[in-house]
């Protein structure tokens, strides 16, 4: 049996990750490839702790050191707490990866890439996620360039469904970009952006393609989703926000549940600890059972589109280059531009013809596959 080996993000704790991971090798796999996904990077969770000392020195100056220093403890408390529950986040989603994504045992470094590694695949796939990200930490200018597969020979370096995740590469990183990607066999792309980048920088044509997340059917979906112990018993509104929900988002939301009459569940945010620690089943379950979504992110949106619960799309609040430019492609694929936060008509919240974007997804899910398939020729 000819074996793939798959490069993407490692990171345990974001679910798009985890779940665009688990369909491309499931997908593979049903073609009749051993696949297994290499470790090359543990991400670190993008949560960050901010440092608050320096403003807690600052207010507390002249209320005396007794009230300051009872401040600085129960920071660091609070700061425990938020520690143990995504520490306790992780292992959630480690337990997820190991019952249903097949990871190596050892894992490769720009340093370290054992002999004759390449030998031991017939193939190699990047994607899906921002793999191609240049913003992200583990890209630098040292050879190999993992993310572009270019400790492997020509023929074996394919992508699938690989994001840039913004719509322009910087100046500095356009060398390694294009040296890249002129080395790949094959370069599917998740975006319109995307396919312009690497036309741009190669004068290559790469086709746009599903993301590997829709490559699978809803009922695929549900066989691996659970029940979370939290969820609801009363019909809820569900918010999936990966960037920072704004006073005036906050109120919408509230507004728009009251009005409708549902429970607002709150997926990621670390303040609601029990939910927080969800694992990626739970995920699926929690899209499927919800009367609405709001979301700023790309799966949010997708998964929403896959198990045909009504959605808004919030534009991220995000202080770096816009990665906004995927979602619009996923909108603009089926239709649905209209479910954006600037678009929406509150009076038909939940009017979405989902047999029209079952339609899309079936042709649009046939025509990535065939592309996929052809890949390897």
């Amino acid at each position: 049996m000819r074996k793939i080996g798959i490069i993407t993000l490692n990171g345990y704790y974001n679910y798009g990750n985890r779940l665009q991971n688990y369909a491309l090798q499931k997908i593979l796999q049903d073609l009749g490839y051993d696949v297994e996904t290499i470790l090359h990077f543990i991400e670190k969770p993008h949560i960050t702790v901010v440092d608050k000392e320096p403003y807690f020195n600052k207010v507390m100056r002249n209320l005396g050191e007794i009230k300051e220093l009872k401040n600085k403890i129960i920071y660091k408390i609070n700061l425990k707490k938020l520690n143990h529950y995504r520490d306790k986040r992780i292992l959630v989603f480690k337990d997820f990866t190991k019952k249903h994504i097949k990871e190596t045992d050892f894992y490769i470094n720009k340093n370290c890439i054992p002999i004759d590694f390449e030998k031991k695949y017939d193939y190699f796939i990047a994607g899906s996620d921002q793999i191609w990200n240049p913003l992200y930490n583990f890209h630098t200018d040292v050879e190999p360039a993992i993310e572009y597969l270019t400790f492997a020979p020509h023929e074996k370096r394919l992508s699938y469904a690989a994001s840039f995740g913004i719509s322009e590469i910087p100046l500095k990183f356009q060398s390694r970009v294009i040296n890249g990607l002129n080395g790949m066999k094959s370069i599917l792309v998740r975006e319109e952006a995307g396919a312009r980048l690497v036309k741009e920088l190669t004068n290559r044509d790469a086709y746009v393609v599903l993301d590997p997340t829709m490559l699978l059917t809803k009922e695929q979906w549900l066989e691996i989703a659970l029940e979370h112990e939290y969820k609801p018993n009363e019909e809820y509104l569900l918010t999936y926000f990966l960037g920072k929900k704004t006073k005036e988002t906050q109120q919408f939301i509230k507004e728009l549940a009251k009005k409708n009459n549902l429970e607002v569940v709150h997926l990621e945010d670390v303040k609601y600890k029990n939910l927080y620690t969800a694992s990626p089943s739970h995920f699926i379950d929690y899209i499927n059972s919800a009367s609405l979504i709001c979301t700023d992110s790309f799966h949010g949106t997708v998964f929403s589109i896959i198990l045909e619960t009504p959605f808004i799309v919030f534009k991220r609040e995000e202080s770096g280059p816009s990665m906004y430019s995927r979602i619009e492609t996923l909108l603009n694929t089926f239709g649905l531009q209209e479910r954006t936060k600037e678009n929406i008509n509150l009076e038909k919240i939940y009017d979405i013809d989902f047999d029209k974007t079952k339609e899309i997804l079936s042709y649009k899910r046939e025509e990535s596959l065939e592309i996929l398939k052809n890949s390897f020729l």
